[in-house]
């Protein structure tokens, strides 16, 4: 077996090629064609861009368009309340089915008394 002998300092060395100059150049040739010649054919492709219309009005609202809140702490407010006599009135939810509504307090009291149809008791 034949031993070699390792060397304590690695050689150094460099890139023996160059990049190839007009290669360089047709990419810069390329790239400055793209540059000059894309804004010429855009409106080519994109016919519609070329006519520039400036609307006559500005669009008008549609009915559905909900309203602002000019003063929401007082729309709360009052919503809140509406839903508070809600709670605790009666009234019909279905006339014609016979559906009513009653108070959550008294439905409470119904249904701690009661219980439910298909509810398993303790």
């Amino acid at each position: 077996m034949e031993v070699r002998a390792m060397k304590d300092t690695t050689g150094f060395d460099y890139e023996r090629t160059d990049i190839n100059a007009t290669g360089i150049g047709r990419i810069a040739l390329g790239l400055g064609l793209f540059v000059i010649a894309t804004p010429l054919l855009m409106p080519l492709v994109f016919p519609q861009a070329m006519s520039h219309r400036t609307p006559s009005a500005p669009p008008a609202l549609s009915a559905d368009a909900p309203q602002l809140e000019i003063t929401p702490r007082r729309d709360l407010q009052h919503l809140r309340r509406g839903d508070d006599e809600l709670a605790q009135s009666y009234g019909w939810t279905d006339r014609g089915r016979g559906v009513v509504r009653i108070p959550v307090a008294r439905a409470m009291e119904l249904l701690a008394r009661k219980g439910l149809p298909a509810w398993p008791s303790p």
